[in-house]
């Protein structure tokens, strides 16, 4: 009687460790493909953020205002006779 109850009691055991163990490594699986995910979102946020960086260096550049200013925009350079300088009394 104690032989069979032990022999079923050692079976269960085992069993419930092969399950746990096989838990312990789909645990570990579905840890892996987050931590995949998230790597390919970080890599995917730093070449946006290196994107926007781009464009604002491109946005400061004086050449390519300049350029935008005069194509797109129409406007034209001004000239020192163009200037006129404003004192207290004529406004």
């Amino acid at each position: 009687m104690k032989k069979t109850v032990f022999i079923a009691l050692f079976i269960s055991t085992h069993i419930s460790f092969l399950f746990l163990h096989i838990h312990k490594h789909m645990q570990c699986i579905k840890e892996s493909f987050s931590k995949q995910k998230n790597e390919q979102l970080l890599a995917s946020v730093l070449q946006q953020k290196q994107a926007r960086e781009n464009e604002l260096y491109s946005l400061q550049n004086k050449k390519e205002i300049k350029e935008h200013a005069t194509h797109a925009l129409g406007l034209k350079p001004v000239t020192m006779t163009q200037l006129h300088r404003l004192s207290h009394e004529q406004s």
